[in-house]
C-alpha cells in the first residue's frame, strides 16, 4: 500500500466557491468561454442572496454553505515521489436555479 503526502499550510491557503446554474453558459467568440478573460459578474448581497450578469442577462440565486468542504489540490512532483498540496478550501456555492432577467 503506498501513502501519499498532503501538505496543508493555513496562510498559504485561499477560498473559492463554487457556481452552480441550471443551463449553459453559450458565447459567440469563435474560441468559446475558454478564450474569454471575464464571462460573467457576481454580486454578493448582505441577505445570503446573488445576482450574476451575463451579458445582457441578470439572474438572482442564493449563496449555500456546503455540507462538506472540498479540498482542492495541486500535485507536486519530486524526487522522492508525489505529493499533494492543498491549495484551497471551498465551503460554499452560489445556486442559480432560477431563469434569467433581460436587462436593456
Amino acid at each position: 500500500m503506498s501513502q501519499i503526502e498532503i501538505r496543508f499550510e493555513k496562510a498559504a491557503q485561499r477560498e473559492f466557491c463554487l457556481l452552480e446554474a441550471q443551463g449553459t453558459l453559450e458565447t459567440d467568440s469563435p474560441g468559446g468561454l475558454c478564450g474569454q478573460p471575464q464571462i460573467a459578474e457576481i454580486e454578493r448581497q448582505a441577505n445570503g442572496q446573488a445576482m450574476m450578469k451575463v451579458g445582457v442577462h441578470r439572474v438572482q440565486g442564493t449563496l449555500v454553505k456546503l455540507k462538506k468542504p472540498l479540498a482542492v489540490l495541486k500535485k507536486q512532483s519530486t524526487e522522492n515521489g508525489t505529493s499533494y498540496k492543498i491549495d484551497a478550501i471551498v465551503k460554499e456555492k452560489f445556486l442559480f436555479k432560477l431563469r434569467p432577467d433581460v436587462v436593456l
